[in-house]
């Protein structure tokens, strides 16, 4: 462990004070000091305190990473988590989850299958970098740790924002018949499941006869057509970004094999007036981008996260792909990642439509339809004042950015200088 200096140059003194040969301070330089921070910075740590619990860490030398990139510091689940609210996550496999007080994070039981795909070195490095960019919709996973009796969890960051307390749409999406709508104006939509002893329901779902299947089950299969068929409206530059951080995850997931992920998408709508507030709050890269915009009177705030991207193409998989072939409508979720990938960004280049408007800014005076109609003085000024603000900032940054680096070049020439006698 090193206390690493508040510059983000490293001098020649600190490599010494770190014990460093002589002759590898310029092997470092070269790489940069980016590189050096972040090699230093990645050790991880052993044990992490979640909730009340002293807990061993796993491959933390990767997953620190990300928490530096997030600004997370190591204390982050520290008396806010308690494994005693740990309950089925809700998913096909079972796996006990909760979240934590904040609802920032989840934490998930981490089962074989998951585990050996996530915990795979190179795969972990691949991730790491991806994510690290904070330019992918994949949800990030801040650390795996190992509970003394419970065994192995994994704690994501919630991919929407915890402010949104009520939203007009939750959906989770995978372009395929198992879409569904978890939350339709504010109310959860509970999923009712047809098992093989439903016999009746299944009569009647055959024959379009609804009389014997109960008003919840029908509700949560419509809700699904709804969630496969509703478009969600972007700008046509939100809805680019969208689809290129959504084409390179997905060719990260083919390239390890990967399928059965989905997409969640929260869709909110802000109460008039209230849009940019809401941006101003959803300034966290913890969750997805805030995409704002407006599209037949209508304003709505999108965020976008792509979760359970653990499962393998594995041999129970390849078999389900033949029963749902036979059985189960159409298109299915359970085909090869090449297939998959495909299939995904093909259904969402098709629901995403860029046809929206962007916001008016908030220093504009709206009418009650939402039309600007002139301008606030008062916010302009104040956003002029804050933009020099932000000038000057870097302006200084930049300034002591250039002292250190003709420091730099200066130590260089002297050592060349010294290196040739």
């Amino acid at each position: 462990r090193v206390a690493l200096p508040p510059s983000r140059y490293f001098r020649r003194s600190d490599f010494q004070e770190w014990g460093v040969p002589a002759g590898l301070f310029s092997v470092c330089r070269s790489l940069g000091n980016g590189f050096f921070r972040r090699t230093m910075d990645s050790h991880g740590v052993q044990t992490l305190r979640v909730g009340e619990v002293d807990c061993a860490t796993l491959c933390d030398e990767y997953f620190s990473i990300v928490r530096q990139s997030f600004s997370i510091h190591n204390d982050f689940l520290d008396g806010i988590f308690d494994f005693g609210n740990l309950g089925a996550g809700g998913g096909k496999g079972g796996d006990l989850m909760s979240r934590t007080e904040c609802g920032k994070f989840f934490v998930k039981q981490l089962n074989t299958g998951d585990a050996k795909t996530l915990l795979d070195s190179k795969f972990l490095q691949a991730y790491v970098d991806l994510v690290s960019t904070k330019t992918s919709l994949l949800c990030k996973v801040v650390c795996v740790f190992t509970h003394p009796t419970l065994g192995r969890f994994l704690c994501m960051a919630n991919c929407l924002p915890t402010h949104v307390r009520s939203w007009s749409g939750l959906y989770d999406l995978k372009g395929s018949a198992d879409d569904k709508v978890m939350v339709e104006d504010g109310e959860v939509v509970e999923e009712i499941h047809k098992r093989c002893w439903n016999v009746s329901w299944m009569v009647c779902e055959a024959s379009g006869c609804g009389k014997g299947i109960p008003a919840s089950r029908t509700r949560y299969l419509s809700g699904k057509k709804r969630a496969y068929n509703l478009p969600v409206y972007l700008t046509k530059t939100q809805r680019v970004e969208v689809m290129t951080a959504m084409t390179r995850d997905c060719a990260f997931f083919e390239e390890f094999n990967l399928m059965d992920y989905s997409m969640i998408v929260g869709v909110h709508r802000p109460a008039p007036g209230e849009a940019n507030a809401e941006l101003q709050k959803s300034q966290n890269g913890l969750h997805g981008t805030a995409y704002a915009s407006q599209h037949g009177g209508d304003t709505t705030i999108v965020y976008f996260g792509i979760i359970d991207f653990l499962q393998s193409w594995t041999g129970g998989k390849k078999c389900a792909h033949f029963v749902k072939l036979a059985c189960a409508p159409p298109p299915i979720s359970t085909v090869s990642p090449r297939k998959y990938a495909k299939q995904f960004c093909e259904f969402f280049n098709w629901k995403l439509r860029g046809v929206a408007h962007a916001l008016p800014p908030h220093y504009a005076d709206l009418n009650p339809q939402g039309q600007v109609q002139g301008v606030h003085v008062g916010k302009v000024l104040q956003e002029v004042t804050q933009l020099r603000a932000a000038v000057t900032k870097m302006d200084l940054k930049l300034t002591e950015a250039e002292r250190r680096v003709r420091e730099l070049e200066t130590e260089k020439h002297e050592t060349d200088f010294h290196d040739a006698r």
